[in-house]
């Protein structure tokens, strides 16, 4: 549960900080038509749509064929978000790993074709997995490739492990249809807070100002469920929200590390180049461990 003393400060610096803490709502691998218990494909896509609704937000949902895009069922699902007001952005049509760059880059237009004629398209990419390539000639390829196309890198600032959390719900889900969700619930929020409280901390040392965050969730049964308990919470403790495109509009996005430290977030591998990644901000491998344990010791 989000603890009362966060919640107290929150409210006491909430007039000072609300204008300074920005971010935007990005969701990746959808339209995900995949069966859950609880809520059908269309159920969820709705239920994300209705939390945006309810709390006057706008986001991005970055869209692939893989995960039920190519399908008539999939396309008016990301139709749905783009006649609300939201973006619908390319994942590439596979769900791929860079490691062969002409198929990749074949698979990103593959994606863009999907997604052309739906309401809210947009250029921006988003690497599955985060992850650029393991090698400088494929990274550079890309970048040149998606420049050439229009495209731009739709980095993120906060990661978070909404998809590691929503893999739990489910199995514990298999396992008793009936289970208290609550603590999901709790432990969810208080994740998001935390990564959003980090990201910020990092930002302030590498550009020494409030950045316009852009925060990584995924389409999934967790989100459907307690999006609007996130949005809420965020709220609460000082966090106003822009477009998408207001948030890409940063300076910082414009940065390209040089390193090959993929699979997290700008953030972290622009701290990684330069030598200020802080103790307590681990790398992607040491926080999903981290998160594994904290998930274990809840119960969870």
């Amino acid at each position: 549960m989000v603890s009362l003393l966060r919640l107290a400060l929150a409210t006491a610096c909430l007039a000072v900080s609300l204008q300074a803490q920005v971010l935007t709502l990005t969701f990746d691998d959808g339209p995900n038509r995949v069966k859950t218990l609880l809520l059908s494909p269309g159920e969820r896509n709705e239920g994300l749509l209705q939390a945006l609704r309810k709390e006057k937000v706008h986001a991005i949902v970055f869209a692939n064929g893989v995960d039920g895009g190519d399908t008539p069922e999939g396309r008016e699902a990301l139709a749905a978000w783009g006649r609300e007001g939201h973006l619908v952005g390319n994942h590439t049509y596979s769900h791929l790993r860079l490691t062969d760059p002409a198929s990749y880059q074949a698979d990103v237009l593959r994606c863009d074709a999907l997604i052309r004629t739906v309401p809210g398209y947009t250029r921006l990419f988003r690497f599955p997995y985060l992850k650029e390539g393991d090698t400088t000639a494929a990274r550079d390829g890309m970048r040149k490739a998606l420049a050439e196309a229009g495209y731009r890198n739709a980095h993120v600032t906060i990661p978070t492990f909404d998809w590691l959390l929503d893999e739990r719900l489910r199995t514990r889900l298999r396992q008793d249809p009936r289970a208290d969700l609550g603590p999901y619930r709790a432990y969810y929020v208080e994740h998001v807070l935390d990564q959003a409280d980090r990201a910020r901390a990092l930002a302030q040392k590498l550009a020494g100002r409030e950045v316009k965050h852009a925060i990584l969730l995924h389409h999934c049964l967790l989100n459907a469920l307690f999006l609007g308990d996130v949005i809420h919470a965020l709220k609460v403790n000082g966090w106003s929200f822009v477009d998408p495109l207001e948030a890409y509009a940063d300076p910082l996005y414009l940065e390209a590390p040089r390193g090959l430290d993929t699979g997290t977030s700008l953030l972290q591998a622009l701290a990684r180049e330069k030598g200020l990644l802080p103790t307590h901000l681990l790398g992607l491998e040491e926080a999903y461990d981290r998160e594994k344990v904290a998930l274990r010791e809840a119960g969870l």
